[in-house]
Order: C-alpha cells, then structure tokens, then sequence
C-alpha cells in the first residue's frame, strides 16, 4: 500500500507540475495563481548571470603550469568559440536539441516528459531546456517542488530576453557541474582527461557530454562501475547525436570503441609546496580581498619553478630524519624536528623559485619569518667590509687566543668551532676555515658599526645598533645578534655577492589578471649597486674555497660547478646555516628548532652546518640541471695570476719553495709590491722577475 500510495502522490505531483507549466507558456489556466507568482517574477536585470560567476584563482608557476587553485568551486571559463564543436553538438543534442528554436521552455518536451512520468509513474523527466537547467544552475536551488519549476520557467524568459542563444549556451557550458567540486566543460576536461577542452576527441568529449545527467553514476573515475556506466551513457549520446543528424553512424561506431585515455592522478601538475600555497594567499587577500580570490577567477603567474620547488621539498625530505623514525622528536604541536627551511633565488633577477617554509602542518613561514642566529654565515659581511677597506686575500692575521672586556670586570674570550688555533693566516684561509678569532679581530679593527653598515645595505634589515641591547659588540663577528636573520634575506644579502655588487629583491608575483585578461599588477626586477664589482667579486672568489679547497668547511656543497657558500652554526648547536650561489641561483638553508634547543638527536647525534651544505648541495644539483655551468666573471680592475708566497703573503721570489707558492687575485692597487722577506730578505719594492698578473677578464 505504501508503494502504491508513493506512485499515486508522484503522479499526482508530475501532472500538476506539467499543468503549471503549461499555463506558463500561454495556455490560460489558473491565470491567478499564475499572476501570483508575474507580480514577483524577476525583471531581465535580474537575471545577471555574470554577477554571479564563482571562479577560482589559478596560481601558475613561471614555466606556466598549475601551482594551486584557490577556490570555493572549481571552474576555469572558457569562450563558446574555443570550445569544440563536437562537444557543443553533443551536449545539445543530449539536452535540448530544438535549443536553437524555442524561448526558453519547449511545450514539447514538458509533454514528453510528462508522457513519460505518466507511463512510468514517476517524475524522472524534468522536461527543462538547457536555459531552463541554466536559471536553475545560477539562481535556484535543486529541489523537486513545483515553486521552484515555475520559477526557473520564468528566469528562462528573462535569460533568452536578455541573451544571445550562443550567450546562454556558453554560460551553461561552463556552469553545469561533473562531479567531484568540478564546475564547466574546462575544468571537467582538465580533471578526467588532463588536457584543455579544445583538445577533446570526438569520444571523450561524448563521455563529457553525458556526465551532467548524473555525475555520480556516470564518472569515469569514481570507480570501475561509474567507468563502464560512462561509457553506456556515452552510446546514448552518440547516438542522439546520429538521429539530430550531427554524425554519421560510422562516426558514432568509431568513438563508441575509442580507448579511454584517463588523466594520471598524479600528474605534473601536482599541487605545490604548502608554504609557497600560503605566501600566495595571503599576498592575494591582503591585497584584492576574499571575493576576488575565491570568486573572481583571477590568474597569477608566480616566480616559482616546479622542478626546483620539487627539487628543494625533496632534499629536506630525503635528508632530514622524519617523524616517524626515531632520529627526530614531535612536539606537542606534532610539529617534526629538526625543523628546516630552503629560500632560493634567480641571482639576477630575484625571483624566488623554490621556497619551503618548514616541515609541519603549521602555517609558519620559516622562510620568510624565522629570526635565527646566523652564527658563522654572517661573517662573509665582515670580510666583504674589510676588502672594500684595502685588505687583500693574502693579509695575515694570527689565529691566537684573544680576551676582550665584557662589561662587569668580566672578560669574553672567543674560541674557534673545533678548540684550536692556527697560528698566521691570510684571510683566503681564515674564511675557508672558518676561524672565528681572525673574523673578531678584523671585527675589531673596522669597527661594528661599519660592519653592520655593509650587511645592511646588502639586505639584512634585523639588525640592532641601537639602544641597550645592540649588536655593536664584537660577538657580531660570530652571529651573535639580538635579533637573528631570517633565510629570505640572507640569499638578498649574498645576491650582491653572486651579482657583481647588484643586490636584487627577492619576489614571488610575476603578474595577477582578472577573469577577462586584464592587467592589474606586474613586477619587475628590482636590482642595486651597493658593493664595489670588484670587491664581489673577490669575497665570492675567497667564498669558494669554503666548498672546493682541502681545508673548507663545506664539501658536502659541491655541485660540480663553479659555486661559493658559507658554513654558520649557532652556539650551542641550535642553528645550523649553508648559503650559497653561483652566478645563476643564490639559495639558503637553514636547519633548527623553534625554539633555542640544541640539535642533538638519537642514533645520529648533532646535526649541523654539515648537513644544511648537503641539502643545499642536492637542491642545487637538481634545480640548476639545464643550466649550463657559468663561472663567475671578472670584471676589470681585477688582477688574477699574481704570484704570492704563503710563508709571507708577498710576491713570490724564486727563492720560495714551488710548494708555498700560489696563483693569488687582487683588486688593482692592493697587490703586494714587496718580494717575500721570507725566503729572500729583500726589501725592495718591486718584483725581482715579472709577476705574471693581469687585468685579463677571463679565469686563470
């Protein structure tokens, strides 16, 4: 009884439902019901269906494929005129094949359907046009009620009011919904085929067409059964295609047995690393706010690169023990330690192309925010002072135990990382060794303040030289700040280093269109002299010998190309840093914990500076894979192949031992003039033979 009850109340419902409908297309009945609903019917300004557009923001890599979208529907607009018109066929002849004929509700199809629904005792045949099934789409809800049919009949009319047919049918094209947060033809292709709709073969753009009636039954990827009704549902349209006279049966047969060809569901564009997902969102909000974001289908062109954002995530992955392995810790938070992060740089331009901004859930952009120790990798800006202010690669400063005053009677005396002192050095080898006696004493002689000037015209904004707690102390020699630097700018500081003297500024937004293609921001590079080229050049020169001499502190870093980077870890073992460049990338990496708690972890012990010059080493490798190596350029001005005594740091005499001498670069007019007093005693101020130096600008 329940079931014929059931039947009687769906035909009843599809009869009044038909009835209505038929006084809506001029047949007179119930003319004050009908006049009920005219009083409130809405006007063709009404009907904006532009207005109510939900597109999502496509975020683009720099080679032009999808980041990440940002979305509250996924959808990608597309124009009816690059839409195939196989698709177009399809879906009309599928859905309303008089389309082109009537003005938004067909008499004819209401009659059918209702034929239908009496005959079968049910309300399956809806009878709705495709300007119909569009007002429903864009301003109703979805619900079987016979108010909500007489509404979307009278938002039919106004839409053909105040439409082209070809307007309505792009509309509809790209509003109707597949399955799976997948919004217009665009989108759908994209998701099922992995290609752009223009593209669409007669078959798979058949299969598209039939998805709508009931996207869960009929997706070809929710499961085998979906599939094969798919395919079912694409003979039906194949074959309504053939009767509205699109195809011929030969057509029909031949995409009816075409192979489904399935985009991988890890394809290439896989969704970028969520640090560089939030740095874009919430640039974006910040600056057009939410509706344009998540609604108004802007397209963003990025500077990241896929491959070397893939490349650098892969590194601290692979590199880093994980939290699920007993060599690392959680928190409470379940945040992974050792936390990481990676910022790298286009040496010339700026852009950051690859960014991880650590190894948790969290939002919190290591990258970008974290202000750590920098320990030793601050002291490149030491000895970039010291060569802008006349000393050279060769002057010698002894590595000896030093106290200085502390304040309170108390004294500091610094030590070096491994306990030892060196005795003389030139400071090619002090910056290669990394002493940190020779990086106080020059520290000392320059003077804090001028130091802290020059890291701050290369980029490092943290820095304190005010008030009672400062960094003028010698300890900034060591990286001992009152703030930290965070990783984004020491790849800026080191861009003047890698650069020829020109600091660029790191940015991450090429472009930002609207939905209709309109320009609303672009960037350019933004580049600044603030070092002498020459005097680049040669702490970038020094800078190398930290990877490739035999006493560096950085062979993990090599990359089998011309490259130059400086070790830093913190004391007490909390930070460890590598930043590096070569002429095409400047990259940082830095490895820590949240808080200020030694690395130290079981079964591997302490992770250190080591470790980050590893990371960087394998990133470096991968991200710079199709660029051809460069070396670094040497400007004029510049003297290479001067011939230097280590014994003294003088020129050498054929009296030095071939084993103490070395091929030495110098900055025209800070070259040593006076003959080793070592081995020869002499004290003449010109070279007992020519020195073989030259101004040449090519590599000795």
């Amino acid at each position: 009884m329940a079931d014929m009850r059931s039947d009687t109340r769906g035909f009843i419902h599809v009869v009044t439902l038909a009835l209505i409908l038929l006084v809506l297309v001029g047949l007179g009945m119930a003319a004050g019901i009908v006049a009920g609903y005219l009083k409130n019917a809405p006007s063709v300004e009404d009907v904006d269906v532009e207005a109510r557009r939900v597109l999502p923001t496509v975020v683009y890599d720099a080679n032009g494929d999808v980041l990440t979208k940002l979305k509250i529907e996924d959808r990608q607009w597309v124009r009816l005129a690059d839409i195939p018109q196989h698709l177009i066929d399809a879906v009309i002849a599928v859905e309303d094949h008089r389309f082109y004929e009537h003005h938004g509700i067909s008499v004819r199809r209401i009659l059918g359907a209702l034929w239908y629904d009496i005959r079968h005792l049910s309300d399956d045949q809806g009878g709705s046009t495709i300007t119909a099934q569009l007002a429903r789409n864009v301003f109703l809800s979805h619900e079987k009620t016979i108010s909500r049919k007489i509404w979307e009949a009278l938002y039919a009319f106004q839409l053909e009011r105040r439409y082209t047919k070809d307007e309505i049918l792009e509309f509809y094209l790209n509003w109707v919904y597949f399955g799976h947060g997948t919004y217009g033809v665009q989108a759908a292709s994209n998701l099922f085929f992995g290609k752009p709709v223009d593209q669409l073969t007669l078959g798979e753009a058949t299969l598209l067409a039939g998805i709508p009636k009931g996207n869960e039954l009929y997706s070809p990827i929710k499961n085998e059964q979906t599939r094969q009704n798919g395919l079912n549902r694409r003979k039906i349209v194949l074959s309504r295609m053939v009767d509205v006279g699109y195809i011929t049966p030969e057509q029909a047969a031949q995409a009816a047995d075409e192979p489904l060809h399935l985009a991988s569901r890890d394809s290439k564009s896989a969704p970028m690393g969520k640090y560089v997902n939030f740095m874009v969102r919430d640039y974006l909000l910040q600056r057009y706010g939410k509706d344009a974001v998540y609604r108004g289908g802007l397209s963003v062109r990025t500077t990241i690169d896929l491959n070397a954002q893939r490349a650098a995530e892969e590194a601290i992955s692979r590199l880093l023990p994980t939290g699920s392995t007993p060599e690392s810790r959680k928190d409470n938070s379940n945040l992974t330690y050792p936390q990481a992060a990676l910022v790298a740089i286009d040496a010339q331009t700026g852009q950051i192309r690859a960014l991880v901004g650590g190894r948790g859930e969290d939002e919190y952009n290591r990258a970008l925010r974290a202000e750590r120790s920098p320990g030793s990798s601050i002291k490149p800006f030491v000895y970039t002072t010291a060569i802008d202010s006349g000393y050279t690669t060769t002057t010698m400063i002894v590595d000896e135990p030093v106290e200085y005053p502390a304040g309170d009677g108390k004294t500091w005396a610094p030590k070096n990382f491994n306990g030892r002192f060196l005795g003389p050095l030139r400071l090619r080898q002090a910056l290669e060794q990394s002493t940190n006696i020779v990086a106080v004493k020059l520290t000392q002689a320059l003077g804090p303040a001028k130091v802290i000037s020059y890291a701050r015209k290369m980029g490092i904004t943290t820095l304190v030289d005010t008030g009672p707690k400062n960094d003028r102390g010698l300890a900034l020699a060591l990286g001992g700040l009152t703030r930290g630097v965070t990783p984004i700018e020491m790849v800026e500081a080191y861009s003047s280093l890698a650069n020829a003297g020109v600091k660029v500024t790191p940015y991450f937004i090429q472009e930002v269109r609207d939905a209709d293609g309109v320009l609303l921001e672009s960037s350019v590079p933004r580049r600044e002299m603030v070092l002498d080229e020459r005097t680049a050049y040669i702490v970038a020169d020094m800078m190398r010998g930290v990877i490739y001499s035999p006493n560096g502190t950085a062979k993990r870093a090599d990359i089998g190309r011309p490259a130059a980077g400086k070790t830093g870890t913190a004391d007490s073992n909390t930070d460890a840093w590598f930043v590096g460049f070569t002429p095409d990338m400047v990259a940082a990496v830095w490895i820590g914990e949240d808080t200020n708690r030694e690395m130290r972890y079981p079964n591997i012990g302490v992770i250190g500076s080591g470790k980050a010059a590893e990371i960087w080493g394998a990133f470096m490798k991968k991200a710079l894979a199709g660029a051809p190596p460069r070396d670094f350029p040497v400007p004029q001005g510049v003297l290479t192949g001067v011939r230097v005594c280590t014994a003294s740091g003088e020129l050498a005499t054929p009296d030095c031992p071939e084993s103490a001498v070395i091929s030495e670069k110098f900055i025209e007019g800070t070259q040593p003039v006076h003959a080793c007093s070592v081995h020869s005693g002499s004290r003449s101020t010109e070279a007992p033979w020519p020195s073989n130096a030259t101004t040449s600008p090519e590599q000795p």
